[in-house]
Protein backbone atom coordinates (compact mmCIF):
# COMPACT_ATOMS: atom_id res chain seq x y z
CA UNK A 1 0.00 0.00 0.00
CA UNK A 2 1.60 3.39 -1.05
CA UNK A 3 1.14 6.39 0.88
CA UNK A 4 0.55 9.68 -0.39
CA UNK A 5 3.82 12.14 -0.25
CA UNK A 6 1.41 14.44 2.17
CA UNK A 7 0.74 11.77 4.81
CA UNK A 8 4.62 10.82 4.48
CA UNK A 9 5.58 14.49 4.87
CA UNK A 10 3.00 14.82 7.67
CA UNK A 11 4.14 11.69 9.23
CA UNK A 12 8.06 13.23 9.17
CA UNK A 13 6.63 16.46 10.62
CA UNK A 14 4.83 15.26 14.04
CA UNK A 15 8.33 12.18 14.61
CA UNK A 16 10.43 16.06 13.68
CA UNK A 17 8.19 18.00 16.30
CA UNK A 18 8.45 16.13 19.20
CA UNK A 19 12.53 15.31 19.11
CA UNK A 20 12.69 19.33 18.75
CA UNK A 21 10.13 19.38 21.55
CA UNK A 22 11.67 16.63 23.69
CA UNK A 23 15.30 18.70 23.21
CA UNK A 24 14.17 22.30 23.34
CA UNK A 25 12.84 21.36 26.73
CA UNK A 26 15.67 19.65 27.69
CA UNK A 27 17.53 22.80 27.24
CA UNK A 28 15.20 24.97 28.63
CA UNK A 29 15.01 23.47 31.75
CA UNK A 30 18.96 23.08 31.92
CA UNK A 31 19.05 27.20 31.48
CA UNK A 32 16.32 27.55 33.93
CA UNK A 33 18.57 25.86 36.65
CA UNK A 34 21.56 27.99 35.85
CA UNK A 35 19.15 30.36 37.05
CA UNK A 36 17.84 28.98 39.61
CA UNK A 37 21.19 27.08 41.06
CA UNK A 38 24.32 29.66 40.09
CA UNK A 39 26.45 27.74 42.70
CA UNK A 40 26.12 24.79 40.84
CA UNK A 41 25.36 25.62 36.90
CA UNK A 42 26.91 28.00 34.40
CA UNK A 43 26.58 28.90 31.09
CA UNK A 44 30.63 30.20 31.82
CA UNK A 45 32.80 27.21 31.66
CA UNK A 46 35.79 29.44 33.66
CA UNK A 47 33.10 29.99 36.46
CA UNK A 48 34.20 28.43 39.69
CA UNK A 49 31.31 26.74 40.80
CA UNK A 50 30.50 25.03 44.63
CA UNK A 51 30.35 21.82 43.09
CA UNK A 52 33.30 19.53 42.84
CA UNK A 53 36.30 17.82 44.89
CA UNK A 54 37.48 20.11 47.87
CA UNK A 55 40.51 19.20 50.22
CA UNK A 56 41.92 20.41 53.70
CA UNK A 57 42.72 20.08 56.94
CA UNK A 58 41.99 21.05 60.48
CA UNK A 59 43.45 19.85 63.81
CA UNK A 60 40.75 19.01 66.99
CA UNK A 61 40.84 19.76 70.37
CA UNK A 62 43.16 16.56 70.87
CA UNK A 63 45.74 18.24 68.16
CA UNK A 64 44.81 14.93 66.01
CA UNK A 65 45.10 16.02 62.04
CA UNK A 66 41.98 15.08 60.56
CA UNK A 67 42.50 15.20 56.30
CA UNK A 68 39.50 15.85 54.34
CA UNK A 69 39.02 15.54 50.57
CA UNK A 70 35.35 15.75 49.82
CA UNK A 71 33.16 16.42 46.80
CA UNK A 72 29.99 18.12 46.62
CA UNK A 73 27.68 16.49 43.80
CA UNK A 74 25.35 18.42 41.09
CA UNK A 75 21.82 18.30 42.30
CA UNK A 76 21.16 17.39 38.84
CA UNK A 77 22.98 15.51 35.86
CA UNK A 78 22.15 15.94 32.84
CA UNK A 79 21.10 12.10 32.57
CA UNK A 80 18.56 12.60 35.15
CA UNK A 81 17.39 16.00 33.18
CA UNK A 82 16.87 13.64 30.32
CA UNK A 83 15.44 11.06 31.93
CA UNK A 84 12.94 13.46 33.30
CA UNK A 85 11.80 14.98 29.64
CA UNK A 86 11.48 11.10 28.43
CA UNK A 87 8.81 10.31 31.71
CA UNK A 88 5.02 10.96 30.92
CA UNK A 89 5.04 13.45 34.05
CA UNK A 90 7.63 16.23 34.48
CA UNK A 91 8.38 17.12 37.49
CA UNK A 92 10.48 20.28 38.54
CA UNK A 93 10.81 20.87 42.25
CA UNK A 94 13.07 24.23 42.55
CA UNK A 95 12.06 24.42 46.27
CA UNK A 96 15.63 23.83 47.77
CA UNK A 97 17.93 25.52 45.44
CA UNK A 98 20.72 26.12 47.91
CA UNK A 99 20.22 22.51 48.95
CA UNK A 100 23.43 20.17 48.42
CA UNK A 101 24.38 16.83 49.37
CA UNK A 102 28.01 15.00 48.39
CA UNK A 103 30.52 12.82 49.67
CA UNK A 104 33.86 13.33 52.22
CA UNK A 105 36.62 10.96 52.80
CA UNK A 106 38.26 11.91 56.42
CA UNK A 107 41.57 10.56 57.25
CA UNK A 108 42.58 10.40 60.69
CA UNK A 109 45.71 8.54 62.52
CA UNK A 110 46.27 6.15 59.79
CA UNK A 111 41.77 5.52 60.05
CA UNK A 112 39.61 6.73 56.81
CA UNK A 113 35.87 7.31 57.23
CA UNK A 114 33.72 7.66 54.54
CA UNK A 115 30.87 10.25 55.34
CA UNK A 116 27.82 11.87 53.52
CA UNK A 117 27.72 15.09 53.60
CA UNK A 118 24.47 17.25 53.33
CA UNK A 119 23.83 21.23 53.62
CA UNK A 120 22.90 24.34 52.22
CA UNK A 121 23.66 27.97 51.15
CA UNK A 122 22.06 30.70 52.64
CA UNK A 123 20.66 31.99 49.29
CA UNK A 124 20.95 30.45 45.49
CA UNK A 125 23.71 33.28 44.53
CA UNK A 126 25.64 33.68 48.26
CA UNK A 127 28.22 32.69 49.91
CA UNK A 128 27.29 31.32 53.29
CA UNK A 129 27.66 28.24 53.32
CA UNK A 130 26.87 25.47 56.19
CA UNK A 131 26.57 21.53 55.84
CA UNK A 132 26.99 18.21 57.86
CA UNK A 133 29.19 14.93 57.86
CA UNK A 134 28.05 12.14 58.96
CA UNK A 135 29.63 8.43 58.29
CA UNK A 136 28.11 6.25 55.79
CA UNK A 137 28.09 3.39 58.35
CA UNK A 138 26.74 5.51 60.90
CA UNK A 139 29.76 4.27 63.20
CA UNK A 140 31.88 7.41 64.80
CA UNK A 141 35.36 6.63 65.39
CA UNK A 142 36.35 7.18 69.41
CA UNK A 143 37.51 10.89 69.82
CA UNK A 144 36.78 14.10 68.11
CA UNK A 145 34.95 13.90 64.73
CA UNK A 146 33.79 16.58 62.49
CA UNK A 147 30.27 17.34 63.12
CA UNK A 148 29.04 20.94 61.89
CA UNK A 149 30.58 22.92 59.36
CA UNK A 150 29.86 26.68 58.09
CA UNK A 151 31.59 29.56 56.97
CA UNK A 152 32.16 31.14 53.52
CA UNK A 153 32.47 30.24 49.91
CA UNK A 154 34.85 32.14 47.63
CA UNK A 155 35.51 30.75 44.25
CA UNK A 156 38.26 27.95 44.87
CA UNK A 157 38.21 28.28 48.28
CA UNK A 158 35.44 27.56 51.87
CA UNK A 159 36.74 29.20 55.03
CA UNK A 160 34.75 27.36 57.45
CA UNK A 161 34.68 26.44 61.60
CA UNK A 162 34.01 23.00 62.58
CA UNK A 163 32.18 21.72 65.58
CA UNK A 164 33.20 18.74 66.78
CA UNK A 165 31.29 16.11 68.55
CA UNK A 166 33.23 13.62 70.58
CA UNK A 167 32.15 9.72 70.56
CA UNK A 168 33.58 7.07 73.30
CA UNK A 169 34.40 3.40 72.16
CA UNK A 170 30.79 2.17 72.29
CA UNK A 171 30.20 4.52 69.88
CA UNK A 172 28.32 6.62 72.20
CA UNK A 173 28.57 10.56 72.39
CA UNK A 174 29.81 12.57 74.98
CA UNK A 175 30.22 16.02 76.47
CA UNK A 176 31.93 17.78 79.54
CA UNK A 177 30.96 21.07 80.03
CA UNK A 178 33.65 21.31 82.35
CA UNK A 179 36.64 20.24 79.92
CA UNK A 180 36.84 23.38 77.57
CA UNK A 181 38.24 21.26 74.77
CA UNK A 182 34.60 20.32 74.65
CA UNK A 183 33.71 23.65 73.14
CA UNK A 184 36.71 24.30 70.53
CA UNK A 185 36.36 25.15 67.26
CA UNK A 186 38.71 24.21 64.32
CA UNK A 187 39.79 26.41 61.43
CA UNK A 188 39.01 24.29 57.92
CA UNK A 189 40.09 25.69 54.96
CA UNK A 190 39.25 23.65 52.08
CA UNK A 191 40.78 24.18 48.42
CA UNK A 192 39.67 23.26 45.27
CA UNK A 193 41.01 20.44 43.59
CA UNK A 194 41.09 20.22 40.22
CA UNK A 195 41.93 17.06 37.85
Amino acid sequence: MKYPINVKVAIFGIVLLVILSKVGCFYLDKKYETYMRPWAFSSDPLKPLLVGKWGGSVIDPDNRIHEVEMEIFLPTTDEDRWNRMSSRQIKHDFSNTTYFDGIAVLKTNGSIDTCELWGGLEKADGFEIHFQLNPINDIHPPGFNLNLLNGTWHENTLNLTVDFAFFKTDGSSFYNSEDPRYDTKGILVLNRITN
